[in-house]
């Protein structure tokens, strides 16, 4: 299901935190590419929206792993990959796919 998220991308480099159905989520944007991702690390659920965006990736305060924001995977082998949603953007309005698993 598509929820309608902002009625504008954020300013690039910014992370804007937002609620969809109680799960804490985080849009960001990248060269003019929109990403969305749980706003929590995978590591130690850390809130991600307290690191920083690098290129296509951001990266978590607290202990400095950086995750792909195209895929979701870690720098670091071990660490689980980070929950990323698929977004689309009409008329400057940011859109958000949660799948209904995550619909509570």
């Amino acid at each position: 299901m598509w929820f309608n998220t902002l009625e504008s991308p954020p300013l690039p480099g910014l992370m804007k935190e937002i609620s969809i159905e109680g799960v804490r989520l985080v849009i960001t944007n990248v060269d003019s590419q929109i990403y969305c991702f749980d706003n929590r690390c995978p590591h130690e659920e850390f809130n991600l929206s307290l690191g920083c965006i690098k290129k296509s990736f951001v990266r978590c305060a607290l202990h400095g792993y950086e995750y792909n924001l195209s895929t979701g995977r870690c720098s670091e082998k071990e660490i689980p990959e980070l929950v990323t949603y698929p977004v689309k953007v009409k008329d400057e309005l940011i859109f958000v796919q949660m799948s209904e698993a995550n619909e509570l």
